[in-house]
C-alpha cells in the first residue's frame, strides 16, 4: 500500500505532525489574508484537488454545489491563484518533495479547518462516486511513485554525465591552466532570449612557445 491509514492509537502523532508542518509554513512562510466569504469556494477547489479532478471537472462540480452562485472559469482560476499563492509551492516545483502528499498537507496548512474540509470532500466526492481521493488510490500512487523514482534516476545520470565529462576535461588540459567564465553577446540589440552565457574557457601558456592557448569546455563549470 502507498497511503497510511491513522489507527486510533496513532492519532495524536498525526495530529501533532500535521500540527507542526503547519506552524513551521506559517513561520517560513506566511499565508496571506484569506477573506472569510472567499473560503467556502476555496475548501471546494482544495477538494477536487484531492480527487485529482480536472479544470472542466472541477468547475461543473463547484458549480453544482453553488448553484445560482456559480462561478466563472477566470473566477475558479482567480480563487486557485490564490489558494496557491504561497512561496512554498514555488519552491516545490523543482524539488523532489513534489507530490500528492506535501502539496495536499500544504493546502491543509494553509486552510485549517477539519470540519470544512471534511464536508467540502464529501459535497465533492459523491458526485464522483467511483473515483477514490488521490490519496487512497494506489494505482495513483504507483504512478507518482514511479514518476519520483524516474526523476531521482535522471538526475543521479546526469550527475555521472558531468563527472565524466569533468575527468575527461581534466586529463586534456595543462596543469597550469585557469578556468573564466564568459558571457557571448548574440549581436542582436537588446536580446534577451538567446543563452548568453555563462560558457567556461580554459586558458594557459604553453611551455614551449609561451604563446596563450584557450579551450572551451562547454556550459558546465568543470571546477565544481
Amino acid at each position: 500500500m502507498f497511503y497510511f491509514k491513522i489507527e486510533q492509537e496513532g492519532l495524536d502523532t498525526s495530529v501533532r505532525m500535521r500540527n507542526n508542518i503547519r506552524n513551521y509554513v506559517n513561520f517560513m512562510f506566511p499565508e496571506k489574508s484569506i477573506k472569510e466569504k472567499e473560503k467556502p469556494i476555496l475548501y471546494l477547489i482544495k477538494s477536487c484537488e484531492n480527487y485529482d479532478l480536472n479544470e472542466r471537472e472541477s468547475i461543473d462540480s463547484i458549480n453544482k454545489i453553488l448553484g445560482d452562485k456559480s462561478i466563472s472559469r477566470r473566477t475558479y482560476y482567480n480563487y486557485k491563484k490564490k489558494l496557491y499563492d504561497n512561496q512554498i509551492f514555488d519552491l516545490l516545483k523543482n524539488s523532489c518533495y513534489n507530490t500528492y502528499g506535501v502539496t495536499l498537507s500544504m493546502l491543509d496548512s494553509i486552510l485549517d479547518d477539519g470540519k470544512r474540509t471534511e464536508k467540502a470532500d464529501k459535497l465533492i466526492g459523491q458526485q464522483f462516486p467511483k473515483r477514490k481521493q488521490v490519496l487512497e488510490d494506489e494505482e495513483k500512487q504507483k504512478e507518482e511513485l514511479n514518476r519520483v523514482m524516474n526523476e531521482a534516476q535522471y538526475d543521479i545520470n546526469k550527475l555521472k554525465e558531468i563527472e565524466t565529462r569533468r575527468s575527461r576535461i581534466a586529463t586534456t588540459l595543462s596543469p597550469n591552466h585557469t578556468i573564466r567564465e564568459e558571457f557571448v553577446k548574440c549581436g542582436k540589440e537588446f536580446c534577451l532570449h538567446c543563452p548568453h552565457g555563462p560558457y567556461y574557457y580554459a586558458y594557459w601558456r604553453d611551455n614551449k612557445t609561451n604563446k596563450l592557448k584557450k579551450k572551451y569546455l562547454g556550459i558546465i563549470d568543470p571546477r565544481h
